[in-house]
């Protein structure tokens, strides 16, 4: 098989294609071996901020001298991105190697992408034999490819919210009840502070499986933020002013999930983790596409958000609101995926939108820019609607306008696009 076939075997399986199940990947994990068995585990799930604490958890990991492997979804550049070991991604070589290997394990196509990659992880983290894996959950928790983890060393909930109803439930107690299905007997459980009902779910489920919970309600305190640095300093509980190097009206609840974790790991000398090695590691977070500004010439500013759900955009929009842009006006560029409450996430948008440009992410699963846009007019009777067939032609229009900013945002499929747009054109981190 030559690393051509092998790659467009991989794609041919469709990344945004699911299926929900556990048995065709234990089938498989069986023949080589269980590599998930011999790994110590942090299993992360949640609607919103699963990314995010993921990422402070491995920074913080790799900060206090352990070998951690991550694995993430969805990428922004390559699939390699999603398999990474002290912070690299995998080589194109052991990529195309386990990808090769993988598939031939899977003769009759059984496997999902997402499955496919999920066992490429598993495989590379114990031949590598890291220290300490975080692994993210796909969608849901129950019936995730990821949830053959047996014994994790704790199981993570960040957040439970709409999003993904077509797999997952149409109330929160149905998602909550996907969510809840990482957790295993007798493991520790985290989770941030929920409503009621997905509260109730969890509590239930740590209960008949004698998981001791803990639920960490406070978050990290922000004392004061550098916008175009993308830098915020965080007050610990400890009394140290720690820097993060991540924007977002939530990041002070990751933060706090992470460390909490982090620190009963300590006491309990699973790992260990000293405050001077959470600061650390804080300092060291690379998470691009979460309120992520970039500067460009004549003061213009860029700010690229990912979020693509109610709740998501409403961390995006309480953000904006603290930012020094909110105040100016500014194009809102978006782009969505049609499996997604585009109403509900708009609504969820500052109410003084004035000024939209729809767009369609390079994705089979994208809303039309036509539909987009005739939703947002409703959303927002008196904004300015157009339609752009790409997002170099969106950036075009901002750039005719005497318009500050853009915030782009909708779906993580359009950040590393624009991201390359705007680098071309002369924006760059700050």
């Amino acid at each position: 098989m030559t690393r051509e076939n092998s790659l467009q075997i991989l794609k041919a399986r469709q990344e945004h294609k699911i299926v929900p199940g556990l048995d065709r990947i234990l089938t498989h994990l069986a023949l080589l071996g269980n590599p998930q068995d011999h790994l110590r585990v942090l299993h992360v799930a949640g609607t919103n901020g699963k990314g995010s604490t993921c990422a402070i958890l491995e920074s913080i990991l790799r900060a206090s001298g352990y070998k951690t492997g991550f694995y993430l979804s969805p990428h922004l550049q390559s699939p390699r991105e999603r398999l990474r070991i002290n912070g690299s991604w995998i080589s194109r070589e052991d990529f195309d190697r386990l990808l090769e290997r993988t598939l031939c394990l899977d003769p009759k196509e059984e496997l999902t992408y997402f499955e496919i990659l999920t066992s490429m992880a598993f495989q590379y983290f114990a031949e590598n034999e890291i220290d300490v894996a975080v692994v993210e959950t796909g969608l849901g928790g129950r019936l995730d490819a990821t949830n053959v983890v047996k014994n994790p060393l704790s199981s993570i909930i960040t957040a439970i919210d709409f999003d993904h109803m077509n797999w997952l439930g149409k109330t929160l107690k149905e998602i909550a009840h996907e969510k809840a299905g990482i957790i295993k007997k007798k493991c520790p459980v985290f989770c941030s502070a929920l409503s009621p009902e997905p509260m109730e779910i969890i509590k239930e489920r740590t209960r008949a499986l004698l998981a001791p919970l803990s639920v960490v309600e406070n978050p990290w305190l922000v004392k004061r933020i550098d916008w175009e640095k993308n830098k915020q300093i965080l007050q610990a509980p400890w009394g140290a002013e720690a820097a993060l190097t991540m924007l977002g009206f939530s990041q002070g609840r990751n933060v706090s999930l992470a460390a909490a974790v982090l620190s009963y790991l300590n006491q309990t000398r699973d790992l260990k983790v000293s405050h001077s090695d959470m600061e650390k590691g804080l300092a060291q977070v690379s998470w691009p596409g979460r309120f992520e500004v970039l500067m460009g010439p004549g003061r213009r500013t860029a700010i690229l958000d990912g979020g693509h759900n109610p709740g998501a955009l409403g961390n995006l929009s309480k953000t904006w609101e603290k930012s020094p842009w909110a105040g100016d006006a500014a194009l809102w560029i978006i782009g969505m995926m049609k499996d997604k409450d585009i109403a509900a996430s708009l609504q969820a948008l500052p109410k003084d939108v004035h000024s939209i440009v729809a767009v369609s992410p390079l994705n089979p699963r994208a809303a039309s820019t036509s539909e987009l846009a005739e939703i947002a007019s409703r959303v927002f009777s008196n904004a300015q609607v157009k339609e752009a067939p790409s997002l170099e032609e969106a950036f075009n229009i901002w750039q005719n306008q005497d318009v500050p900013a853009a915030v782009v945002c909708g779906s993580l499929y359009l950040i590393e696009r624009a991201r390359q747009s705007l680098q071309k054109r002369g924006f760059k981190n700050g």
